[in-house]
């Protein structure tokens, strides 16, 4: 085998793998959570500065992709 063919071969598993990693993810239950911070003296929300992150419901559909069952 080639050295270049070998490098293709990789390239294209490494392709694959991760489309099927966005295929899950795309496809697992998510929600987004909103946390804002607080003012030093008055310990009042700062509204003007959100912070948003995107939380996954069923992790254990993301965590088979590799690894085969994770009840294992």
């Amino acid at each position: 085998m080639n050295t270049r063919d070998n490098a293709k071969v990789i390239e294209t598993i490494e392709r694959c793998t991760l489309f099927n990693y966005f295929e899950k993810l795309v496809d697992a239950p998510t929600r987004k959570v909103t946390l804002f911070g607080l003012f030093p003296y008055t310990a009042a929300a700062n509204l003007a500065d959100p912070r948003r992150f995107f939380m996954l419901d069923d992790i254990a559909r993301l965590t088979s992709l590799n690894c085969g069952n994770p009840n294992n």
